[in-house]
């Protein structure tokens, strides 16, 4: 097929728009859920629960990720190949990324959102200590996985040892 392709074209459109959504909300996310922290616990929590609710599509997106790079290094006819250097350090990227967000962000989220429901309404849920250990594993979750694009962004545009 190659990558002139019309269909190259769209699943390479699919890739960017899923890269956009998913780390779009990781993103966005990341600041929603440090003002959800420094809120009493009542809107804390509100936030809290929309920021999972929504995270779930920037997971999906980011899941996809993946199989539509495999897609398009496949069709590719070669431009492209597995044993690129970028594009393992691509894959491996993700791996990281996907890493980040089950092992550090989404149990921060959900440790924060459950102290923020057993705090008083008014209650400061940055002054509980399971909240605040929670908070900081979320920052450094969401640090990584922002350096991680930055690496992303890096090899998808520069390509190196391709």
């Amino acid at each position: 097929m190659g990558i002139e392709s019309v269909l190259y074209r769209i699943i390479l459109l699919l890739h960017i728009a899923t890269a956009i959504v998913g780390f779009g909300g990781v993103i966005t996310h990341g600041a929603y859920n440090a003002r959800a922290f420094r809120s009493a616990a009542a809107p804390g929590a509100v936030l809290l629960e929309a920021t999972k609710g929504v995270n779930k599509i920037a997971d999906y997106a980011l899941y996809a990720l993946l199989p539509l790079g495999i897609v398009l290094i496949a069709i590719s006819d070669d431009a492209f190949g597995f044993g690129d250097a970028w594009v393992s350090a691509s894959f491996v990227v993700w791996f990281l990324i996907i890493g980040a967000i089950h092992g550090a962000i989404r149990p921060a989220v959900r440790t924060l959102s459950e102290r923020a429901s057993a705090l008083a309404p008014d209650g400061q849920l940055d002054a509980d200590p399971d909240a605040a250990a929670a908070s900081r594993k979320l920052m450094i979750g969401e640090g990584a996985t922002e350096l991680l694009l930055v690496i992303a962004l890096v090899l998808m545009i520069w390509q190196p040892g391709g």
